[in-house]
């Protein structure tokens, strides 16, 4: 059977020199079981959602599909498909397999109605597709966001982002951040926080209760924690002064190229990580509008969220930017990131005596979250500084997002719980 096949408008003759070195396969079974191959819708779909098994090209007859991408060369294929890809795409892989989306992509929640938008690949491709997902379809065979999630090479034929669309967060605020637009469709918080603590019973505040699980879009913003009535709250600039947002910060590559370390910076997506057994921040986008910023050594261990409690590590690297007051009242004025901690160590800490944990017993001494088994009926400032600490944690940048809208959140939430602790350096 002679089989004459077009992979995005590419011409049969090209592709079939392509298959004979050794660069692309066709599919391990015919599209069909006479004349040229046929390219279904549905495996098109899996070809440009990346599901199909690594190393397997469909090669699709031309005309057969339309989300074929037409007029594309087969150097632009070979990019990524070539026996040496291009050194920038050998970059992103090597980087990504350092990135909490690689390493931390729990797939598992694929039949969740809610976590498949996020924790598949997927899902999210449908989401961006239809601007929802059938939860009642659960994914076959899920995987964790890859290359295909964000990007649709197949559909498109560049590396062009799947959505830069303004995201409009569950508080109906909005996020207009670029490139960022796209990491925000995930790292947004699932709760409205007002109507959160509102509807719930005072004494039915479960585990559950909280951002869930990466509020950085609605941080970044300044919007979605609990605000207490009668105070006002700010932001800082960078949300509103940095371009592309997230991007320009996670993705920003030390030296201008992938040389530093695969941990830190472009598609690992982080700002911390080990270079040369030296934990190592990544300032390079810092420097731009912080001309000095170099790391120092943290002086507090840094608090963390995890299923079992809370939990400590560090100290850790600390970006080295001293704040402007003593926010955590410890008689000493620290960098900016340690005295985020300091606050929150006011409220949950290792030796159990933040307030949530003595005058408000939602935290046992190690950090368990217990406040389901509270006798006494909380009131509405009690549980907002309970969503409040939690946004904070889950936050994961100690300030750094977003300073002024931190320390705001934290300096109430403590003074709901302990009338005598000193707000006088609480921003304004």
């Amino acid at each position: 059977m002679r089989q004459a096949f077009i992979l995005a408008g590419l011409p049969a003759a090209a592709l079939a020199g392509l298959v004979a070195a050794g660069h692309m396969q066709t599919a391990a079974q015919p599209l069909s079981s006479s004349g040229p191959a046929q390219a279904t819708q549905a495996q098109v779909q899996a070809l440009n959602s990346g599901t199909l098994l690594a190393g397997t090209m469909v090669l699709a007859q031309a005309g057969t599909a339309s989300a074929n991408v037409r007029g594309v060369s087969s150097a632009t294929c070979m990019n990524c498909h070539g026996s040496t890809p291009k050194y920038p795409v050998l970059g992103a892989k090597l980087t990504y397999e350092h990135s909490a989306h690689k390493l931390n992509g729990n797939a598992t929640y694929a039949n969740g109605g809610g976590c498949q938008q996020c924790h598949t690949n997927e899902g999210f491709i449908e989401w961006t597709q239809k601007g929802k997902i059938d939860p009642a379809t659960f994914v076959a065979n899920p995987s964790q966001p890859g290359c295909m999630t964000c990007h649709a090479p197949h559909e498109t034929g560049t590396m062009a982002l799947r959505t830069t669309k303004a995201v409009t967060l569950v508080n109906k605020e909005e996020f207009d951040g670029g490139k960022g637009n796209l990491c925000a469709s995930c790292h947004q918080s699932r709760s409205d926080a007002k109507a959160a603590v509102k509807d719930l019973p005072a004494k039915d505040v479960t585990a559950r209760l909280g951002a869930h699980h990466g509020p950085q879009a609605d941080m970044m913003v300044g919007t979605n924690a609990y605000q207490f009535p009668g105070k006002t709250y700010g932001s800082s600039d960078h949300y509103s002064s940095v371009d592309n947002t997230c991007v320009s910060c996670h993705m920003n590559l030390p030296k201008g190229r992938y040389s530093l370390s695969p941990e830190i910076g472009g598609h690992s997506m982080n700002l911390a990580g080990e270079v040369h057994e030296v934990e190592t921040l990544n300032t390079s986008a810092c420097v731009s509008c912080h001309k000095d910023m170099k790391q120092a050594p943290g002086t507090a261990s840094w608090s963390k969220f995890s299923d079992a409690g809370v939990q400590w590590v560090g100290p850790t690297a600390v970006f080295a930017v001293t704040a402007s007051d003593d926010y955590d009242r410890d008689g000493k004025k620290e960098y900016v990131q340690d005295e985020v901690q300091g606050l929150m160590d006011l409220l949950v800490n290792p030796q159990g005596t933040g307030a949530m944990q003595t005058k408000l017993a939602m935290y046992d001494a190690k950090g368990t979250y217990i406040g389901a088994k509270a006798a006494a009926p909380y009131t509405a400032a009690q549980v907002g500084a309970l969503f409040n600490y939690r946004y904070v944690l889950e936050d994961r940048s100690r300030g750094i997002h977003n300073l002024t809208y931190t320390v705001q959140l934290l300096t109430d939430s403590i003074a709901a719980l302990d009338p005598a602790f000193d707000t006088s350096a609480r921003p304004k």
